[in-house]
């Protein structure tokens, strides 16, 4: 990834596309913690955000920010250039690291469960399924854990 100054946009990139790997609840469905999940195939932001937003401008408009935990994803421009305008990147600390939020004029704000890239595909499949469940409720850690993803906690606090 080519480092970029706090002002500069992330360049147009050629996305891979997202395919099965972005599931959404379907209208009318339980809230919960999530809108849905997704899969990327890799912690660079450009390429992913990129193609993420390529597959929701399709079916629900623009992109105007994506917000993110920093921990979970290699360095990010503060904006990112696509052919469709301008998507600003925001790093929160606060937020889980299993989840990112997308707002657009038409979206609103959506919140995605993010499977990590390394996952087990067999894995992710079940907690791509378990977060878009028209019902689905849970937390990241549950619906990660649940699916295999992430080893139970052990121990007591």
């Amino acid at each position: 990834m080519t480092f970029l100054s706090a002002g500069a946009a992330g360049p147009v990139v050629g996305s891979p596309a997202v395919g099965r790997r972005l599931r959404l609840k379907p209208p009318g469905a339980v809230k919960g913690c999530f809108d849905g999940a997704w899969w990327p195939r890799s912690r660079e932001p450009v390429a992913e955000f990129s193609a993420l937003v390529t597959a929701l401008v399709a079916d629900s408009g623009p992109v105007d920010r994506i917000g993110f935990n920093p921990a979970m994803w290699d360095l990010a421009p503060r904006k990112l250039a696509l052919e469709t305008g301008l998507v600003r990147l925001a790093g929160f600390f606060g937020l889980d690291r299993h989840t990112i939020v997308v707002i657009g004029p038409r979206i609103r704000r959506l919140s995605l469960l993010v499977v990590p890239p390394e996952a087990d595909p067999a894995a992710a499949e079940r907690a791509l399924e378990a977060a878009a469940a028209p019902d689905a409720a849970g937390s990241a850690v549950l619906i990660l854990t649940t699916s295999g993803i992430l080893d139970p906690p052990t121990g007591t606090a």
